[in-house]
């Protein structure tokens, strides 16, 4: 006997929406905001600025990846995609965490090339006025995206209306629903690389003031060598997180041997085995078991299914239960 147990929510296409509507919006930004910098980075004569610019162009195509990759990520399951494509946010979230490793290593290879140059200051005027503008708008993107990164930490749990649970025959088309967190690896994606934006920008205006008040140009260079740090230990998390989800690793807030005790905790349960637990895309977890019982507990599928779903918040849950009888209780 088999069990299939899939939780969703009637609100998550709503939230889905909102959540690429804000995308859109910041795209449209960035762009307004890269045009802005360049120009000024040429007025004033400003390889930080310059620099700034050209990562705000790659956060352009970087967000594009991520708006694209929910549309696919949100597609209904083919014959040929039984579980659809969500997987696809995990790849433009690597993508991504690559792009700012590249980004990184630009922005230092500039700073070395400025401080061994002996060219002199820029406009630190123009510097300020155009650092604080981006440093705005990249706060506002930020922030824009941040409000549907909160939503995606709810559970689907927490705002379920109902769920079903049937067996499932060979070929039978399940209604699909994205889970309400399930874009949250590739929105922190594009979250990272506006987060370094910002942090661009900061740099630029903090190097721009001290220039203004008489400090050297070499600040300038020495200021992107800290936004590059910040950058690499976000990139190196997204890289770990995406690369978890690739390699169908357990997902870090599910401890496996939890969910086996839990199982085996069920009377009627005399031993497991083939427990698999993995991530389709975060926010999208799924534990298949085959347990064996001794036949005492009717509907024990159906049920164990269920308490796993609402026990450790898992969207697809396989459950496979045959009879035998057991005199000793064995977890392999």
């Amino acid at each position: 006997m088999v069990a299939v147990t899939h939780s969703h929510t009637h609100d998550s296409e709503e939230r889905e929406r909102k959540q690429a509507r804000r995308l859109l919006a910041v795209l449209v930004l960035i762009a307004l905001s890269f045009v802005f910098e360049l120009v000024g980075a040429k007025a004033a004569r400003s390889d930080a600025l310059e620099a700034d610019a050209f990562h705000l162009l790659m956060d352009v195509f970087a967000i594009g990846i991520s708006l694209m990759a929910m549309r696919v990520a949100s597609m209904r399951p083919s014959d040929r995609f039984t579980f659809g494509l969500r997987r696809a946010e995990s790849m433009a979230a690597l993508v991504n965490g690559v792009i700012v490793v590249g980004v990184a290593i630009e922005l230092v290879r500039d700073a070395v090339r400025d401080l061994l140059s002996s060219e002199a200051a820029p406009q630190s005027g123009i510097m300020l006025i155009v650092a604080s503008v981006a440093l705005i708008v990249n706060g506002a993107s930020a922030w824009l995206l941040h409000g549907v990164m909160g939503r995606a930490h709810d559970h689907p749990h927490d705002h379920a209306h109902g769920a079903h649970d049937h067996p499932h025959a060979h070929g039978q088309e399940e209604e699909y629903r994205a889970g309400p967190h399930g874009h949250h690896l590739n929105l922190r994606g594009a979250w990272l690389h506006l987060v370094g934006d910002a942090l661009g920008s900061l740099a630029a205006f903090g190097a721009g003031l001290a220039i203004r008040m008489g400090a050297p140009a070499l600040v300038d260079p020495l200021a992107a060598f800290v936004v590059v740090a910040i950058l690499l230990v976000g990139a190196t998390r997204l890289l770990r997180d995406a690369s978890m989800v690739l390699l169908e690793a357990a997902p870090m807030r599910l401890d496996v041997l939890k969910v086996k005790k839990t199982i085996v905790s069920l009377p009627g349960i005399t031993s497991l085995h083939a427990l698999h637990v993995w991530s389709l895309g975060t926010g999208h977890d799924a534990v298949t078991v085959h347990v064996v019982t001794d036949g005492s507990q009717p509907g024990l599928a159906t049920e164990l299914g269920e308490l796993i779903r609402e026990r450790f918040h898992v969207e697809y849950v396989t459950v496979q239960v045959d009879v035998e009888a057991l005199d000793n209780l064995k977890v392999a």
